[in-house]
């Protein structure tokens, strides 16, 4: 788990309909996640194994949500977790066995929701019922819908840091001090409404260009230079140029900075617009090897700073900087695609 994780504001708020969480430090965004109205996960189900694929060592799940049935990813390396809805012995898994699971990621583009069987931070409480319930209710069926999405969100970003909360929905401001005041008592007095007539939330923190950077393709980087990014179905590619760096220093050295800047503002703009999978920075070409190494080693400093598993794989003879990011919810692109957004300066 990173524990270089900087925040000191959180700020949760509607916009074009959908509700986010922003996490600052200082004043400048670093993290956007949208917040779900009704979320899937978080949420735990006895499920019944309908296939088990042993080339991936993976499980396929029927599950209930909503009243609608559907299939979810089950990575088998979490067996040692499993719960069965019965007292039998289960040595291994069979098709047909019913299991408690917890969705922990969502459906993203053509991929199915995943699941875990690790149900061990759940409340003692919540555990002891779903525990007593398991053997007495017929799959698939929901055992806990979980806490509301943007209580999660706060209780995963207290694992990090003290921070303020600032809200101007009076629901949520309530939630929010009601989870802190019997879990967190010391954090309450960091939790505002903000009511200001005046001026709006989204006004005053600049909402409005900070989601319009943020779904733009081009970034501009303060030296003059700026990354070009594009998503794919199979991967992320972030491109580094050169763009207006007119710095009067020789060319090494205008390639090494372009670069240090690049992994560093892509490594923010992987937080703010939710990019997992596989992401290759096309960086400025550079044979100098001690350059390569630390520019590989200060990105690995800089992806401890998020909170999701994202890790430094190798920088390639053609300077294509490979980096995994684990994925849990849709980007934010393709979140506001669904509200029927998409920035022109994105075309």
């Amino acid at each position: 788990m990173s524990t270089a994780v900087k925040l000191s504001k959180l700020l949760i708020t509607e916009y074009r309909g959908k509700l986010f969480a922003i996490s600052y430090d200082g004043d400048r965004a670093n993290e956007i996640e949208y917040i779900e109205n009704d979320s899937l996960l978080g949420s735990i189900h006895i499920g019944r194994v309908k296939k088990i694929s042993k080339n991936i060592n993976a499980a396929f799940v029927e599950i209930e949500y909503n009243r609608e049935r559907q299939i979810v990813y089950f990575d088998m390396n979490d067996f040692k977790y499993l719960i069965f809805a019965d007292e039998k012995e289960h040595p291994v898994l069979h098709e047909g066995d019913d299991i408690v699971i917890r969705i922990s990621k969502l459906p993203i583009k053509n991929k199915l929701a995943g699941a875990t069987a690790d149900i061990s931070d759940v409340s003692g409480e919540v555990l002891d019922n779903i525990k007593a319930r398991k053997n007495y209710i017929k799959s698939p069926c929901m055992l806990y819908a979980g806490e509301n999405d943007y209580i999660e969100i706060i209780k995963d970003r207290l694992k990090y840091s003290a921070f303020d909360i600032v809200t101007d929905i009076k629901e949520i401001y309530d939630g929010a001090v009601s989870f802190l005041s019997q879990n967190y008592s010391e954090a309450v007095d960091r939790v505002r409404f903000y009511d200001d007539t005046m001026i709006t939330l989204n006004k005053l923190y600049s909402i409005d260009t900070l989601f319009e950077s943020a779904v733009n393709k081009k970034v501009w980087l303060n030296g003059g230079g700026y990354l070009f990014i594009e998503s794919t179905e199979a991967l992320t590619v972030i491109d580094v140029n050169t763009g207006k760096n007119v710095q009067k220093k020789d060319a090494s050295t205008i390639k090494l900075n372009t670069n240090l800047e690049a992994i560093k503002e892509s490594a923010r703009q992987m937080r703010l617009r939710n990019i997992s999978g596989i992401i290759i920075i096309d960086l400025i070409n550079t044979t100098d090897k001690s350059q390569i190494d630390l520019i590989y080693h200060t990105m690995k400093d800089y992806l401890k700073e998020d909170r999701l598993n994202a890790v430094a794989i190798d920088i390639t003879k053609l300077c294509l900087f490979e980096i995994t990011r684990r994925k849990r919810k849709p980007s934010l692109l393709e979140v506001m695609k669904k509200q029927g957004y998409y920035s022109v300066k994105h075309k």
